[in-house]
């Protein structure tokens, strides 16, 4: 990754910079970030050269919460990096060394007046501003509940593109998962290798259940990827719970697995969906970084639904 001029403060602090640039004009620049209550984050930015940067941390991200992204800016765009925050030895927080932000966890880049989403796997998170051009404008970060509804320590309520809710209840482990749905097993998603990396690294593999159905999330790096093991009879061959309506609709041959997939680009399935003995199954996977679009190629939908069966 490129080399950026990096600012750094704890958590929920004030940081404010002014540099003079290199230049024979002596054009100053300014950078402030400012955390509060670990909900809340502001960037305010005057004529930032182009690779500075600003970051402070953290942001607490809970369950069925995303960080909402606002960027109000008069010129330029900047890349903003979310990594998980590491956790002290101790209780002393000066053990800590500062991120570099070399292997961000999310990356979302907004310029003028964009709007994104991030929706991470809950925990804490460091942020990172990266000018990409000469950049002024402010940009505004707001954890909030998920759009469409939130969760809740025992029911999580996952609304289809219909409006349809549906109840989900959370488990501890598989087993109980299994045990509640009423089914016979699901797969163990942890270290399935697809392009975008190893899932279960960006956080852990977790598991919702209500009668006859397992939802299994998988973190992966800048997507959420959702796995559904559901009874045949009780799901019309559909197990994904998502009714939206996507641009293009094909098949897929999985070594003698036929696969339906939908997606809003041709060739990258958001929703995959296929049915096999008692059981339907369904592999979701959307852009966590503002990509509504977001799909799998064919290799990708290959691995998960080999690793499903």
């Amino acid at each position: 990754m490129k080399k950026t001029k990096l600012l750094t403060a704890v958590a929920a602090a004030v940081m404010a910079l002014t540099l003079a640039a290199c230049s024979s004009s002596s054009e100053s620049y300014s950078l402030s970030f400012n955390i509060l209550n670990n909900k809340e984050g502001e960037v305010v930015i005057e004529n930032a050269d182009k690779d500075s940067a600003v970051s402070s941390g953290a942001l607490e991200v809970g369950e069925g919460e995303e960080i909402l992204i606002t960027s109000e800016l008069e010129k330029g765009k900047v890349l903003i990096q979310i990594q998980k925050s590491a956790e002290a030895d101790t209780e002393d927080t000066n053990d800590l060394e500062p991120p570099t932000f070399d292997h961000a966890d999310y990356e979302i880049e907004v310029e003028a007046s964009d709007i994104a989403h991030c929706v991470p796997v809950p925990g804490e998170y460091d942020v990172n501003v990266v000018m990409q051009d000469k950049t002024s404008g402010k940009i505004s970060m707001q954890v909030q509940p998920l759009e469409g509804g939130s969760e809740t320590d025992e029911t999580a309520e996952a609304a289809g593109a219909d409006g349809e809710q549906t109840n989900w209840t959370e488990a501890a482990t598989a087993e109980e998962a299994v045990q509640g749905a009423g089914i016979d097993a699901v797969a163990d998603m942890n270290g399935t290798v697809i392009s975008l990396g190893e899932l279960g690294t960006m956080g852990d593999v977790t598991y919702k259940y209500m009668d006859g159905a397992v939802q299994v999330s998988c973190p992966a790096a800048a997507v959420e990827m959702f796995v559904i093991k559901a009874k045949a009879s009780t799901v019309n061959g559909d197990a994904s719970f998502d009714a939206a309506e996507y641009a293009h609709e094909w098949t897929q041959d999985v070594d003698g697995q036929e696969v339906k997939c939908f997606g809003n680009r041709e060739g990258e399935a958001t929703k995959t969906i296929w049915t096999a003995g008692d059981y339907s199954y369904a592999v979701l996977a959307y852009g966590a970084g503002g990509d509504d679009d977001y799909g799998l190629g064919a290799e990708d939908v290959a691995i998960m639904v080999n690793a499903v069966k």
